[in-house]
């Protein structure tokens, strides 16, 4: 019996590992990710004083990207008013559906105020539009936003009772003719010499994030085309 347990056993961990690298290679192929030790992109500005004092931090910026025609969209898109709609519906379904991964769960359990709580349930997010001073998910609050680009900057409330880090998410819709292009970063940054090493800094953890992205871009994308599925829209 202890033999046919062990098996049994053993072949669910496989089983699992196997799922979860197919996923991983499944998603690789749909969504880029990219992680590097210093800002990918222009158009990510980092607050002061890190733009003029990179050198004395550390800086991990990932960013997940995926391409999608025009055409393949669920609305048309011509108008800044119509590309803001688009970002508003692909933000709630990212954060709706990261709200539902463990992370979240573990900063729910870190977050002991009632009111902070709620901004991880799923009907306040679809009710956002994510303006300056709205907080999602807890711990990050929206420190701008523009017809195609939202930015969350990690701004954890009096009751969060957790580790502290600093960093923010940018989200974007970007034109590019007849694509359009779906991103999100994820700047994360400490100085040199103190606080702990954050996910991104390791291979393991930016495996990890990694793949956790690439399914919320995947979702988020699939929410704003004609290929819809996941949290449903109000």
């Amino acid at each position: 019996m202890p033999s046919t347990l062990t098996s049994a056993f053993l072949l669910s961990v496989s089983s699992a590992a196997t799922y979860i690298a197919y996923q991983h290679y499944s998603l690789s192929r749909k969504v880029t990710c990219t992680t590097t030790p210093y800002v990918q992109n222009s158009s990510v500005v980092l607050p002061n004083p890190l733009s003029t004092n990179a050198s004395a931090y550390i800086i991990i910026h990932e960013l997940a990207s995926k391409h999608v025609l025009k055409a393949e969209l669920s609305t048309p898109v011509t108008t800044n008013q119509e590309f803001e709609t688009v970002l508003i519906r692909f933000v709630r379904h990212t954060m709706s559906s990261f709200s539902r991964y463990p992370p979240a769960y573990i900063l729910y359990f870190l977050t002991k105020s009632p009111y902070d709580r709620q901004t991880f349930n799923a009907e306040y997010l679809q009710s956002l539009d994510f303006k300056s001073g709205d907080r999602v998910c807890g711990v990050y609050v929206v420190s701008s936003r523009s017809n195609n680009r939202v930015t969350l900057s990690l701004d954890a409330p009096e009751s969060y009772k957790g580790p502290n880090a600093e960093g923010m998410i940018v989200v974007e819709v970007e034109d590019r003719g007849e694509e359009v292009v779906f991103s999100n970063h994820t700047v994360m940054w400490r100085k040199k010499g103190t606080g702990e090493r954050g996910p991104l800094e390791s291979a393991v953890g930016r495996w990890v994030h990694g793949f956790m992205v690439r399914a919320l871009v995947e979702g988020g994308v699939g929410a704003v085309t004609s290929g819809h599925r996941g949290v449903k829209e109000e």
